[in-house]
């Protein structure tokens, strides 16, 4: 913050007077020891234009007691070419006196701009664009400087940027930011450094803007970690041990009675399905008697099922 020497030499501190190149002027005076109880002002006289005079009462900060305070609003809009006599009048000590603080304050020369308005934001999952506005009579000299973080961190871990123009905007790698990850962002500006004739202090931080990168989330690095581990390995375990079990320990008998209880005729039949090997249907050549075979069968099993 630049100070403001008076022209008087026994001047009590030293006084900062700095304007947002609109309408407002605050002003921080810094006595260098106790100058009495006041009531203190200040006093802008603007030197070329008559009638366009403001005036604000300095009081103590209530975290600071000793340094004093005020804001001030100008009739109209600041120039290029305004210029004020900036005095000091009170009580001090228990008698009026009147400090001529600056003869002749430029408001250019001590710009603090208000923070930008309207932070908005919009990301994909290629790029992320923010936009912002300022008055439209500084646009083409400021210059920006944008800070981001996650939503959960504090500011101290931010990422700053600098937009590679004076327009009020920025765009971003989206690989910079992760999916599913809430982020803030917040700007600020000023003047450029390369007006000469212009002297202008960082503004304020802006309001924040919220914005999270669209895609799916990336998978944590632990995904596969021992319980998932677990959930997979016991029923591929189990289904192995089991399919072995069935092919490899069990004897035919307990596979025969595990099965359905399908009909056969080799009770009935014993030699002839030995003889044919339960196949019935090829082969007849093998046996001479084939067809009375097969008389004898029909005859049979009318017999069974008589006496059942």
């Amino acid at each position: 913050m630049q100070l403001l020497s008076a022209s008087s030499a026994d001047f009590p501190g030293s006084l900062s007077c700095l304007n947002n190149y609109v309408t407002t002027v605050s002003c921080t005076w810094a006595p260098e020891e106790p100058v009495g109880d006041g009531p203190f002002h200040l006093h802008f006289t603007n030197l070329w234009s008559k009638g366009q005079n403001a005036s604000c009462q300095l009081t103590a900060r209530d975290s600071m007691q000793d340094q004093y305070h005020c804001t001030m609003h100008l009739a109209r809009q600041i120039l290029e070419t305004d210029g004020y006599r900036v005095s000091l009048q009170g009580n001090f000590y228990g008698s009026n006196h009147t400090y001529i603080t600056f003869q002749e304050y430029s408001p250019r020369q001590h710009i603090k701009l208000d923070p930008p308005l309207n932070v908005q934001s919009n990301i994909t999952a290629n790029k992320c664009q923010i936009w912002w506005t300022v008055p439209s009579y500084l646009d083409e000299i400021l210059q920006y400087q944008l800070q981001y973080k996650e939503y959960s961190t504090s500011w101290e871990t931010a990422q700053n940027k600098t937009p590679p123009n004076s327009l009020p905007q920025i765009q971003i790698e989206g690989t910079e930011f992760r999916s599913g990850i809430s982020y803030i962002a917040r700007v600020r500006c000023k003047v450029s450094e390369i007006e000469d004739s212009y002297h202008s202090q960082w503004s304020d931080w802006s309001q924040t803007t919220v914005f999270q990168r669209e895609g799916a989330s990336e998978l944590p690095e632990n995904l596969f970690d021992t319980t998932t581990f677990e959930f997979l390995i016991i029923p591929l375990s189990f289904g192995t041990l089991l399919y072995l079990f069935w092919n490899c320990k069990l004897s035919s008998r307990a596979k025969v009675l595990s099965c359905l209880n399908i009909p056969t005729p080799a009770a009935f039949f014993q030699p002839l399905y030995n003889l044919h090997n339960g196949n019935f249907k090829t082969k007849p050549d093998q046996c001479c008697c084939y067809h009375l075979q097969k008389k004898k069968i029909r005859r049979i099993l009318s017999k069974d099922m008589f006496y059942s």
